[in-house]
């Protein structure tokens, strides 16, 4: 009786905790980079994007800096749509030269959302290896996705990570160095390619880690603890 009580919660563990860990895929569909005061808040003269506007294009890379390009060539097909498997995931991005202003915050968009679930901001890099750190933004005025002219305005999400589904993600890692540092020239305002300028180069880095449901977590809880507690009365009956 317990042999067969313990065959049939591991089969029952098998088929219900995949599912525990499933949900619907997570795709990073924007991103706004400006330059921020000291609060976070979006201050001229700098803001760039993933779309086909007037502020200059944002060029993604997935990977190390070097790889292909998953959005472009031209601001016209400048939107990314990125999907984050569970684990890490980490990409390169590069703009057109920005002011060396510091810092410089970045919101991050998802599933098509026009209001950022991620929102940071840390200092402009001017070395190779520079020591980085970034902060949460919960601003009032940052760089919104999809704007319709320069300088258009939202709330920053104030947070690192965000829950879709039965996800949790998590930005691990950001930075931005200025175009003197990597002395690389991949992109131009509007287009992939070389444009006869120095770039700045940026990184991030997601961790994507599934959340089981709380329902099925402790339905399982249960079932081990009526075996438990069958093994148990076998237990006492065989002593007896």
């Amino acid at each position: 009786m317990i042999a067969k009580l313990s065959q049939t919660l591991v089969l029952i563990a098998s088929l219900v905790l995949p599912l525990a860990s499933t949900s619907g895929q997570v795709y990073l569909t924007d991103i706004t980079l400006f330059s921020a005061d000291s609060q976070g808040n979006w201050v001229p003269p700098d803001i760039c994007e993933t779309r086909d506007h007037e502020n200059d294009d944002i060029w993604i890379q997935r990977g190390a800096l070097g790889g292909p390009f998953l959005n472009g060539p031209t601001s016209a097909t400048a939107q990314p749509n990125i999907s984050l498997p569970l684990g890490v995931s980490t990409f390169a991005f590069l703009t057109s030269p920005q002011d060396n202003v510091s810092p410089f915050g970045i919101n991050l968009f998802f599933n098509g959302s026009v209001t950022p679930s991620i929102s940071v901001y840390g200092p402009l890099l001017t070395t190779i290896g520079q020591q980085h750190t970034f902060a949460a933004d919960g601003a009032l005025h940052t760089a919104a996705a999809n704007p319709t002219g320069y300088g258009q305005l939202f709330p920053g999400a104030g947070t690192l990570s965000f829950v879709s589904g039965n996800e949790l993600i998590t930005l691990t890692d950001y930075f931005y160095y200025a175009p003197s540092v990597y002395n690389v020239d991949l992109v131009g305002e509007i287009t992939t390619g070389a444009d006869g300028r120095n770039d700045n180069v940026g990184g991030i880095t997601f961790t994507v880690t599934p959340i089981p449901e709380p329902q099925l977590l402790s339905w399982m809880i249960g079932m081990l603890a009526g075996i438990m507690a069958v093994r148990r009365g076998a237990c006492h009956r065989q002593k007896r």
